[in-house]
């Protein structure tokens, strides 16, 4: 484990007093080219957290610059707090998958967030998964649907 820098420590010091608000919780990151062009997004792996709080924030929309309701949560990761916000309601006017998802968390329940990439599309999403113990994912082998592959089956990436 690598030393604090002096920078790093007063920043934790400033966010845990509430004199600055804690840093955005990155779970992908912009692809450019050399030229600097956008290429799209990257994820950056899995990110295990504790849920701290919630709460609903004016933010903008990033491509109409419009403002709009947010659902602003505040995690904690490897003792520092990150905020993370999405909006209330998706482009189609029904409430964000991310909160109905968050809705099943408990305050102070550790939870693994990851950007993950639709498959077939340029469109991503946040994957929610329960942390148990060190990091691992309990996953009930009787809650797996078995589907006959006859069957037609419409997946939901959320």
């Amino acid at each position: 484990m690598t030393e604090e820098t002096t920078s790093q420590q007063l920043v934790k010091k400033a966010t845990s007093e509430g004199a600055i608000p804690p840093p955005f919780l990155q779970l992908a990151t912009q692809i450019k080219d050399e030229a600097g062009n956008k290429k799209g997004v990257q994820g950056t792996g899995p990110h295990k957290v504790k849920f701290i709080s919630d709460k609903i924030v004016k933010g903008h929309d990033y491509k109409t610059k419009e403002e709009r309701d947010e659902v602003e949560y505040v995690f904690e990761e490897e003792g520092l707090k990150k905020r993370y916000r999405v909006p209330v309601k998706n482009k189609n006017g029904e409430l964000h998958y991310f909160v109905q998802r968050m809705a099943e968390a408990k305050a102070g329940e550790e939870i693994i967030l990851e950007y993950k990439k639709k498959e077939g599309s340029f469109e991503g999403y946040i994957d929610f998964k329960r942390a148990i113990g060190s990091g691992e994912i309990s996953i009930d082998k009787d809650e797996i649907p078995i589907i006959n592959e006859e069957e037609e089956t419409q997946e939901n990436p959320f």
